[in-house]
């Protein structure tokens, strides 16, 4: 008996295996693309814009702006007066969510979008408000930030207040409301035009006096000695702290210096820094 080697089996309404590969590989798409959606549809998912809260930030909570005063006199005697004011730069951050956010800076001052920066002109503290209006309700979010302030004053040179031609010699501290801390040091150079102050005879010696002023509009209602002695170097140093001190509206805190010895010239200079106001 002949016996046919070729077997083949046929059942009709069966898959074939290249059909059922072509199925599953389907089946595994459609299931990849369901948890895709899921993962990264509208209003649902990891990445969902819904799912993220609304924050803000600022790069630093503390700033400090620069103060710089120079009086150049031409021999004249009519000082022309320059004055430079550095402000901090503060950069501040929201989150994103494609609604509309509203910056309130504390000062008069507001701006718009997630990313925005703002200098504040005067020391003290602020509190940042930024807002965002989404789907038709709105979120808020406060920030605080310090603005202190160093300052720097160079002036004219100063004479004898019994000379004919003595003017003032007046370094301005503060005229900011509220309560601050204010430390710094006022220095006197004898410039060279006079025999030297560690040279002079005991009757001759160099002399400067410091006075600490307080005053309402035009008016001096307070007034202290910080220094008022003689010196026998070329340059004095009177170092000042003064912790706590409240200035209300209208009022402002300035050093006075003056010389008894006809034969003084000095060259006053100051550094001070003046802690955030607080009001």
């Amino acid at each position: 008996m002949a016996v046919n080697s070729n077997i083949t089996s046929h059942h009709d309404g069966a898959l074939t295996s290249p059909q059922l590969l072509a199925v599953g590989l389907f089946a595994i798409f459609m299931v990849g693309l369901g948890a895709g959606a899921a993962l990264f549809g509208p209003g649902t998912g990891l990445f969902s814009s819904e799912s993220e809260t609304f924050e803000a930030s600022v790069d630093a909570p503390l700033g400090t702006n620069q103060y710089i005063l120079v009086e150049v006199d031409e021999g004249d005697n009519d000082e022309e007066v320059l004055i430079e004011h550095i402000h901090h730069v503060f950069f501040f951050t929201a989150t994103d969510r494609g609604g509309l956010i509203t910056w309130d800076f504390g000062d008069g001052f507001t701006a718009t979008g997630a990313l925005t920066n703002h200098s504040f002109a005067e020391p003290g503290y602020y509190t940042v408000r930024v807002s965002e209006l989404l789907d038709g309700s709105v979120e808020e979010v406060a920030l605080i930030v310090e603005v202190d302030l160093v300052s720097q004053a160079e002036v004219d040179n100063m004479e004898c207040v019994c000379a004919p031609t003595a003017k003032d010699t007046v370094i301005l501290l503060s005229e900011h409301e509220g309560q601050s801390s204010i430390e710094g040091f006022v220095k006197v150079e004898h410039d060279g035009s006079s025999e030297s102050c560690s040279l002079r005879n005991p009757l001759q010696e160099c002399h400067v006096r410091v006075l600490l002023q307080r005053l309402n509009g035009g008016d001096v209602v307070e007034e202290s000695v910080l220094f008022d002695d003689t010196f026998r170097s070329n340059e004095k140093v009177v170092d000042f702290v003064f912790d706590s001190v409240v200035l209300q509206p209208g009022e402002r805190l300035q050093l006075r210096l003056e010389t008894d010895q006809l034969r003084d010239w000095h060259k006053p200079t100051a550094e001070w820094s003046t802690e955030a106001p607080v009001v």
